[in-house]
């Protein structure tokens, strides 16, 4: 008897091409894996999976991709001879998110003055690589890098449009930075124990030493950003009640930033703290048992510190105490600033161009062995000077005097700090003091700070103009 079919799709020789397709698939994809190379396979699923989360909880997910991709500028593929790094893609699907939020929810952007001097300093940068430039071809490339790094800054201004998101928004933040120091911690405790160099640098300050970077670029970067997560944890502890897990939280950062072995991030949390302190000094949570428990926490990572690397610590410092300018970081630092120097006075307004320190400086003539490396001047303000001219810094220092006054206006008006607000600049203090030494600037997570410290101070003087006595925590 014929088998009765409702339709082709249900007979048995459907069934049949069903698995000969299915084994035939199966054949390629084994040939694939064991002949090809996939790597775009995990560049697509990761691509999909960032898209996924910046689309869960608009606007949650995309700020989450933002800052979690922004503390891992160490990883990078090649495009066409860029490095096109975790903070690049973020910032490009971010946008078209945003692009996307403002052509169909009908969102508008609202820009405040504090924006207007991050538009110079970019601005700046694009006119100074075109018209100052010995090639412009290579630094208008860099201008455009550069941007990308600080797209996230106007993301973040755009997408925290409430208290509520804001407060998310840094809790956020704080997780992420949680999340690097216990990598970063768990990378050093990796090499010590089974000798892996994931997430470590052995060689950047002695030979035999390795210190940890995590996901960061470099270990005097990671260093600097969990000193300033141990900053906002600290701010978050002195002003948030009973809280003690902030103190853990400090904890954990603070000796992340230790085993960084980082002079410029330790010297640096080292002051933020004591300001940390002293701002909060006269805060309604403050009190004796607060001071204990930061003093316990305080000899532990102490202890810690000296029981796992107290020798390399102690030479790091003595070193430069004894050594000075003839110390051998100290003095790579110095030719580089040399050499920058030398470069201003013949373009003091508008600067060389973005990046253009590679153009005229080759470690040849010094060290042989590095020649034709590319460097970047480590001092911040240094290097906006020599890349975009005293036209470039008086932009960066317009915003953040813009900052400072309106900050100090809404305290005034409150007679006491925020816990956020507190954090935030004491994280603008601890970078400002740590890329003397490293310059962070041209990486997104710094940028991803000053978004959230520009969205701070805006969202609260609109709250204190309303709510004179309410705060933002």
């Amino acid at each position: 008897m014929a088998e009765a079919v409702s339709s082709w799709w249900d007979s048995r020789l459907a069934r049949i091409l069903d698995c000969l397709a299915l084994l035939a698939a199966t054949l390629v994809l084994v040939r694939l894996v064991l002949e090809e190379d996939l790597n775009w396979i995990a560049v697509l699923s990761i691509f999909v999976l960032v898209v996924s989360l910046t689309a869960i909880r608009w606007p949650l997910g995309a700020l989450f991709v933002l800052i979690g991709m922004s503390a891992m500028p160490v990883y990078f593929v090649e495009i066409s001879g860029w490095k096109a790094r975790p903070e690049h893609f973020a910032a490009g699907i971010v946008l078209a998110a945003v692009f996307i939020a403002l052509a169909f929810l009908k969102q508008r952007a609202s820009w405040d003055r504090l924006d207007y001097w991050i538009l110079a300093y970019l601005a700046i940068n694009f006119i100074s690589s075109a018209f100052a430039s010995s090639a412009p071809s290579s630094t208008l490339r860099w201008a455009l890098q550069n941007s990308l790094a600080v797209l996230p800054y106007f993301l973040i201004r755009f997408l925290v449009r409430d208290l509520d998101t804001f407060r998310k928004t840094f809790r956020i933040l704080l997780a992420v930075g949680l999340a690097e120091s216990i990598y970063g911690i768990l990378c050093y405790a990796s090499h010590q124990i089974f000798g892996t160099t994931a997430g470590v640098q052995v060689g950047q300050y002695f030979v035999d030493v390795a210190a940890p970077y995590g996901s960061m670029y470099e270990p005097n970067l990671f260093g600097a950003y969990t000193a300033c997560c141990a900053s906002l944890f600290l701010a978050c502890y002195l002003f948030a009640g009973r809280h003690l897990r902030y103190m853990i939280y400090f904890f954990i950062a603070s000796l992340a930033a230790v085993l960084s072995f980082s002079r410029a991030a330790l010297a640096a949390l080292v002051i933020t703290t004591v300001w940390v302190f002293w701002k909060a000094r006269h805060a309604n949570t403050f009190d004796l048992k607060k001071l204990a428990v930061f003093a316990i926490a305080l000899t532990l990572i102490i202890t810690l510190a000296f029981t796992l690397a107290g020798d390399i610590l102690i030479k790091r410092f003595t070193n430069l105490y004894y050594e000075g300018l003839t110390e051998e970081t100290a003095i790579a630092r110095f030719i580089v600033f040399q050499e920058a120097l030398m470069d201003i006075p013949g373009h003091v307004f508008f600067g060389n161009g973005t990046a253009s320190f590679n153009l005229s400086f080759d470690w040849a003539s010094y060290m042989p062995q590095w020649a034709g490396e590319k460097t970047w001047i480590g001092n911040a303000p240094l290097r906006i000077v020599h890349d975009t001219g005293l036209i470039g810094l008086t932009a960066i220092l317009g915003f953040f005097v813009t900052v400072w006054r309106r900050v100090r206006k809404i305290t005034r008006a409150r007679r006491s700090y925020d816990a956020k607000m507190l954090g935030l600049l004491a994280g603008i203090l601890l970078y400002s003091i740590s890329f003397q030494s490293t310059d962070g600037t041209i990486l997104a997570f710094f940028w991803v700070h000053l978004g959230l410290l520009s969205s701070a101070a805006i969202l609260s003087s609109r709250l204190a103009e309303t709510e004179p006595h309410s705060t933002v925590t």
